[in-house]
């Protein structure tokens, strides 16, 4: 039931009066003579809600991090964002401060969503850290499997210190005298060993829809060791194929049968009441981020990713009545399903584009107005043709739209307003799939064919295992750009394409010989800008730098 999700939240937005301070990397109370009491529910439930919320109130006004707009600091927008928006998948044409930067990979050490992130993930550690120190685990039966949950929640902001910053400050205990700066090595090493022992811990079965099972420690581990060469400098195929067999192998499994009728599978996973397709013991989701439109408000989760490619006067019933005008399909992306000289003669809403591109994970939309009943009209489109596939860099609708993510019920009919109640009207109810089954068959597919050994399934088979669910019936032969591409079409809008581009050798550095819009300022027709390969990871802030003694990340 969603409604186990209240408790787990908002339990803990009031208990715990605690900002983040970024000249260090401790965590202090508002009122320092405030004596603190520690609730061990209550400040697990807050360890949860640092994925989903973004302060001590819903949707704004006491913020965890400071210096920068409380739904921005997000920990799935700020992850999101920095992610997504220097790739290949999406433009945006926003100018709030530090984007621009972003999304045309020039940043430095002073970004200001660098800088947001960092922050956010050393303010979601410490109070794991606070947790960890102060849990007992004889407080209740659920106590040891609280402690090894946000065990894994604290590992889980330390692989994105490890992926997004390379060489980062390492505390296990808040009031440590010394934060050492462990090498991206050493943090591996670190990470491999925590959460091999966290996985024997977790239980087998999670004990609700958005809390961890053993098999959300696995598929971490199979994407550490499927990065394990950019992390390390040495390959680990046959540990990454061995763990994605594992998830694959386990009760998670891949959501391929329509619940509701109307909507695809796929699409049913993005959706305003997906916590019923992906929660539960055997749901795709390993990592289900909470989101409620009334109990749970922000907006940098659902809100931002439902609302920020929408304008909300042209489509459709999106479950929200925000529409940011925000991010839509890079031409490259389009690309992936259709070659791009036909894209002008493919005018299609959002509805009928996964059948006409034989793929149902092609949730994009080429039209504005076609008179269709279920998209809603703008007097001020005159013609069909009015979103482009190129143009200018900085305007919305010089691309096709990209609306994976809706607000819609499943059980609700194609553009039709939510009928169930209750529901807020401006804040979607989409829970988040932050990590999913999905990845496990693209990683075992990427390690074999990378070297690894067989374990009873060919990469072939993985893949056809996704495109079955998505009804994509063209052949296909595995090779390094397949496999690029199929990431990006199975993954899209998820918020980890620039892991995947790094790996592949196509983001940052001499030989990343991949151009996409904006890649450094440029339209896509003008050509490759070669990027340093410093890009590659983004700096530690330079208040870090100063305060903690630091070395700064090679090249900033």
């Amino acid at each position: 039931m969603k409604n186990l999700g209240k408790y787990l939240l908002c339990v803990a937005v009031s208990v715990l009066g605690l900002t983040s301070c970024v000249k260090d990397l401790d965590v202090t109370p508002h009122d320092e003579n405030k004596i603190m009491e520690f609730n061990q529910d209550a400040i697990f439930s807050k360890c949860y809600a640092t994925l989903a919320l973004t302060g001590q109130q819903g949707p704004a006004g006491s913020g965890d991090v400071d210096d920068i707009d409380e739904g921005t600091s997000a920990f799935l927008r700020m992850v999101w964002e920095l992610q997504e928006f220097p790739t290949d998948e999406c433009w945006v044409g926003w100018n709030d401060p530090g984007l621009p930067e972003i999304r045309t990979m020039q940043w430095n050490s002073l970004n200001q969503l660098v800088q947001g992130l960092y922050y956010r993930f050393y303010f979601d550690i410490t109070l794991c850290n606070h947790f960890l120190e102060n849990a007992k685990a004889d407080y209740s039966a659920d106590a040891p499997n609280q402690i090894a949950e946000v065990r894994f929640l604290r590992a889980l902001n330390y692989y994105y210190l490890l992926d997004m910053f390379g060489n980062v400050p390492f505390a296990d205990k808040v009031n440590a005298e010394k934060k050492k700066q462990l090498t991206r090595v050493e943090l591996y090493e670190w990470l491999e060993n925590e959460l091999k022992e966290v996985e024997g811990l977790l239980p087998e079965t999670r004990k609700n829809d958005f809390r961890v099972d053993k098999y959300a420690a696995k598929m971490l581990l199979a994407r550490l060791y499927l990065n394990a060469q950019v992390y390390t400098g040495t390959a680990e195929w046959d540990k990454a194929a061995k763990y994605a067999k594992e998830v694959i192998d386990g009760p998670h499994k891949l959501h391929t049968t329509s619940t509701g009728g109307i909507y695809s599978p796929y699409q049913e996973m993005f959706m305003g009441d997906n916590y019923k397709v992906m929660g539960g013991s055997t749901g795709e989701a390993l990592l289900l981020i909470y989101q409620d439109g009334i109990h749970a408000q922000c907006w940098g989760g659902s809100t931002f990713l439902v609302a920020a490619c929408r304008d909300k006067n042209v489509y459709v019933n999106p479950g929200t009545s925000e529409g940011w005008a925000g991010y839509r399909c890079s031409p490259e992306f389009v690309a992936k399903f259709i070659p791009v000289d036909q894209t002008e003669s493919n005018l299609y809403n959002e509805f009928d584009m996964p059948t006409v591109l034989g793929d149902d994970r092609a949730i994009l939309c080429s039209v504005l107005n076609t008179g269709v009943a279920v998209v809603l009209p703008d007097t001020a489109i005159k013609t069909a043709d009015s979103i482009r596939t190129r143009g200018n860099m900085g305007d919305f609708y010089h691309g096709w739209s990209m609306v994976k993510w809706t607000g819609r019920y499943i059980e609700n009919a194609l553009g039709e307003e939510i009928t169930v109640e209750p529901h807020g009207p401006q804040f979607p109810d989409t829970d988040i799939p932050f990590m999913r089954v999905g990845e496990a068959y693209l990683t075992y597919a990427e390690a074999v064919h990378r070297g690894a050994a067989p374990l009873g399934m060919t990469a072939e088979a993985a893949v056809q295992a996704l495109r079955d669910r998505a009804h994509n019936t063209k052949p296909f032969t595995i090779d390094d750009q397949f496999l690029l591409d199929e990431w990006s079409r199975e993954f899209f809008a998820e918020g980890r394409r620039r892991i995947d581009l790094v790996r592949f050798g196509k983001f940052a550095g001499a030989n990343a010989d991949y151009h996409w819009e904006g890649r450094g300022g440029n339209k896509s027709e003008e050509g490759l800008v070669v990027k340093d390969k410093k890009f590659n990871l983004y700096p530690i802030p330079e208040s870090d730098i100063v305060a903690g003694g630091l070395t700064q990340t090679e090249g900033y």
